[in-house]
């Protein structure tokens, strides 16, 4: 069983040409920094904002989960890369499907595990 998570490890999430980079899991401090983000917009724990302000936390997850992207769809009209950073990720259309994608697979990857069942 891994103690630890593998820094730099990502993984691409593909669709139509375009790639979006995720953490393959979320490390403790990656998920410290979800919750000190929640907790500073006023909702609370983690938990509590996933049930009051689903929209809060999955942006969350997606800033501190999404690490790089590449394709067309991050080209701009002066034909540059968009900077993958916490500015543009906010302004990713969650209507997208790589994006809607890109958010099951965050939630996969970081389910808890279940309890095993003591009987």
């Amino acid at each position: 069983m891994a103690m630890f998570i593998t820094p730099g490890s990502k993984v691409p999430v593909t669709l139509d040409g375009n790639t979006i980079y995720i953490k393959a899991k979320m490390d403790a401090g990656t998920r410290a920094q979800v919750e000190n983000e929640i907790s500073a917009i006023g909702q609370g724990s983690a938990k509590d904002a996933e049930i009051k302000n689903l929209g809060s936390y999955s942006l969350a997850l997606l800033i501190h989960n999404i690490v790089g992207w590449e394709g067309p769809a991050f080209i701009d009209e002066q034909g540059k890369p968009i900077l993958c950073n916490k500015f543009s990720i906010m302004r990713l259309d969650l209507d997208e499907p790589l994006v809607e994608l890109v958010r099951e697979e965050i939630g996969t990857r970081n389910k808890p595990k279940e309890a095993p069942d003591p009987n």
